[in-house]
């Protein structure tokens, strides 16, 4: 009987060995792109890097009117030209997200160095719990250090953390009724639902007397944000961050922990002191505790004053061009210790261009970036597609008025575009954003002149631009396709000409 029992259980380990190859070598890429798209960061960082620096939106969010649209990892570069600096940017990531990233970069993979972004909101209930969550944790499923058929069975079984948005709800607002704050001094609120609750009764008023709602909603998103004092024993982003150190020490990377600017200067003048207290608190805890565990800890949390901030009625950390030189300069300097000799000094300063070009395969810090794709490409393997609920392709946005008038008198705009039927909706779209003038918008049917379908067609266009919005904050060229037929647009060059 016991020989019995014993083969069976050989034969069903042998046909699971069998299945989970048989999965592996034919299934799991497939599930991979549908179910874990975000591997793709990792599979695409070159194996000669240097440096890898990891975020989320704070390193490439930009303004519309800023001159260099690049991201902090790409400033950070600046300052070390003979290093090889890539990025991981994911949107909404932590440092949960972190970790499972570096466990998959390779270990052929020559970086020395790791830049992990330390976002202190990201330690606070309404992120640890946010509706964003799930997506995320199910994104990791397949990447979980188990072979590749049980992650299969994990994923087909939902076996990560599905919570209904009223259920994330529930978790964090608990969470603000549960965390009582200990302060070294007196303070009437003892938690944020106190605190929060008050200012959202007794709100702000106008200098007319008026009730200023958005004063009140935006102190509030504030207290919600910052207000909080972090555990090391308990908040989950800690126990991550301990994982990424121990990886670190384990693959002998060189480790810096990028703690983010956050706009204090606006929670000093709109919440006061106490919130700052609390703010400066939890950076000061970080940067000991993780300073104890040999990480450089770069401390930004000061360091970008309010009109570098780009969301000015939400708290994020969303910075102008100035204020993500700020944080590349900083992190430039905390690298010295392992790259000092590699240094060279960079001004930063930003020098006015008259020439775009946008193939969608280069990266290039355009708007609306999401719309690139690879399923058609005149050029490279990538271009921007639109329609059918997306209308808006790639888009130019440049500060106008910081150009000398004597080189801007014309636009000339050239692109290639691909459609299956005529879409006759199809716009070539200028557009003109500025404080003294009403807004600027026109736009050019690009099936005037070229009616092709099923093969790349050449748009070219030149206007005069009209004296009046020369001093634009910011000018726009895009594509705009409303309809629900697919217009795919390539090589995107615009050039302004002088007189």
């Amino acid at each position: 009987m016991t020989k019995i029992i014993l083969s069976k259980i050989v034969v069903i380990f042998m046909i699971l060995v069998l299945s989970n190859w048989i999965y592996t070598r034919w299934f799991f890429e497939a599930d991979l792109q549908e179910h874990a798209e975000i591997i793709n960061l990792v599979l695409a960082i070159p194996a000669d890097s240097d440096i890898l620096y990891l975020g989320e939106s704070s390193n490439n969010t930009f303004r519309g009117d800023d001159m260099d649209k690049r991201p902090i990892s790409a400033f950070l570069g600046d300052f070390y030209p003979d290093l090889k600096i890539n990025d991981i940017t994911q949107h909404a990531a932590h440092a949960g997200i972190y970790k499972v990233l570096l466990n998959h970069i390779p270990t052929t993979n020559k970086a020395r160095t790791i830049v992990v972004t330390l976002n202190l909101r990201s330690f606070n209930a309404q992120w640890i719990y946010s509706d964003l969550e799930t997506a995320l944790q199910k994104s990791l499923v397949l990447l979980k250090p188990y072979p590749p058929l049980f992650n299969r069975f994990l994923l087909s079984f939902k076996a990560y953390d599905i919570k209904t948005e009223k259920e994330r709800q529930e978790q964090y607002r608990r969470k603000w009724r549960q965390d009582i704050f200990r302060l070294p001094f007196d303070f009437p609120f003892k938690n944020v639902s106190e605190w929060d609750a008050y200012i959202w009764k007794n709100g702000f008023t106008n200098p007319d007397g008026t009730p200023n709602d958005e004063l009140k909603e935006l102190v509030c998103h504030y207290i919600k944000a910052y207000a909080f004092q972090i555990d090391t024993l308990t908040n989950p982003r800690i126990k991550d961050f301990d994982e990424i150190v121990a990886l670190a020490q384990d693959r002998n990377w060189n480790i810096v922990f990028n703690l983010l600017a956050e706009n204090t200067e606006k929670a000093q003048e709109i919440v006061g002191d106490e919130l700052i207290f609390m703010m400066n608190e939890n950076a000061k805890l970080l940067e000991e505790y993780y300073s104890k565990k040999g990480v450089v800890v770069v401390n930004n949390l000061n360091a970008v004053g309010d009109d570098e901030f780009i969301d000015q009625h939400w708290t994020t950390e969303h910075y102008a061009e100035n204020g993500r030189k700020t944080i590349a300069r900083e992190l430039a300097e905390s690298l010295k210790i392992w790259h000092g000799n590699l240094y060279h000094e960079v001004a930063l300063e930003t020098k006015f261009k008259t020439s775009f070009f946008n193939d969608c395969d280069n990266n290039i810090p355009w708007g609306q970036t999401h719309t690139i794709s690879t399923e058609k490409a005149f050029s490279g393997s990538k271009s921007s597609r639109i329609g059918a609920g997306e209308a808006y392709s790639i888009t130019m946005e440049y500060p106008l008025k910081k150009i000398p008038d004597s080189l801007k008198h014309s636009l000339h705009v050239e692109l290639l575009f691909y459609q299956k039927a005529t879409v006759s909706e199809a716009l070539l779209v200028v557009e003109a954003l500025g404080d003294d003038f009403e807004n600027y918008w026109v736009g050019f049917p690009l099936n005037d002149s070229v009616s092709e379908v099923n093969n790349w067609a050449k748009f070219e266009k030149s206007l005069v631009i009209p004296e009046h919005i020369k001093s634009a904050n910011v000018i726009k060229v895009y594509v705009y396709n409303p309809s629900k037929h697919i217009l795919y647009v390539d090589d995107f060059r615009i050039t302004l000409n002088p007189f």
